[in-house]
């Protein structure tokens, strides 16, 4: 709601402020300021103030916080949705073979998809999964909207990413996928997740539509 009414840099209500306007108390205010400082939606500055970062119309994530589409979009309240989504089991690419450690001519399970928001296409994603028996089937037969979920289920569970960030101008590939009528300015995000045991389980390239995804992160003094 903050974020929806200031805008960026803009400083917010003091806590008893706030605390009077929203009729709760200031301990539930300033737990909801720390929650969104670490989302990397607010700004503290000890003695000076908090302050909005980033654009309003954006849909924001803290870029440290390892967190999935659908919810990103739901927390700026959205609607999210998928469309256009094909798997295939295919070789690994030599780059996504490397990536996830396998062998020569290993399989991969791919996954491409389109990400909504409000039934808007904002995000293409195409995944490359190292492949195990039935998976094919068992995505196909219960569709799964979380690959979070997916991958559980082959016990392939990650609790980290090593990720880098390219801005790149869509080729007439995605371009068709997210139903954009010229070239833009896009977002890649490239990711290798990995297991508790630093085992990697899932290569991602993600591509969102920059004028509507914020990855903010906050830089401090060393």
């Amino acid at each position: 709601m903050i974020n929806k009414e200031l805008n960026p840099m803009e400083k917010i209500p003091s806590e008893q402020k706030l605390s009077n306007q929203l009729g709760v108390s200031r301990n539930t205010i300033r737990e909801a300021i720390r929650t969104l400082e670490q989302e990397g939606v607010l700004y503290c500055k000890h003695g000076v103030g908090t302050f909005v970062i980033g654009s309003k119309d954006s849909l924001k994530t803290n870029i440290t916080t390892l967190e999935s589409s659908t919810n990103i979009i739901k927390s700026q309240d959205y609607f999210p949705g998928t469309q256009n989504v094909d798997t295939k089991v295919m070789k690994a690419p030599s780059n996504v073979k490397s990536k996830l450690s396998l062998e020569e001519h290993s399989n991969v399970f791919y996954i491409e998809r389109v990400r909504t928001a409000d039934t808007q296409p904002v995000v293409y994603v195409e995944d490359y999964i190292p492949y195990i028996d039935e998976m094919e089937n068992e995505y196909r037969e219960k569709y799964y909207e979380s690959l979070t979920e997916f991958l559980g289920k082959f016990e392939m569970e990650f609790s980290f990413s090593i990720c880098s960030i390219k801005a790149v101008i869509s080729d007439e590939k995605v371009m068709k996928k997210l139903e954009l009528k010229e070239k833009s300015a896009l977002l890649l995000l490239q990711q290798t997740h990995y297991s508790d045991k630093g085992i990697p389980v899932l290569y991602s390239d993600s591509y969102y539509l920059s004028d509507k995804f914020e990855f903010n992160v906050i830089r401090r003094k060393g």
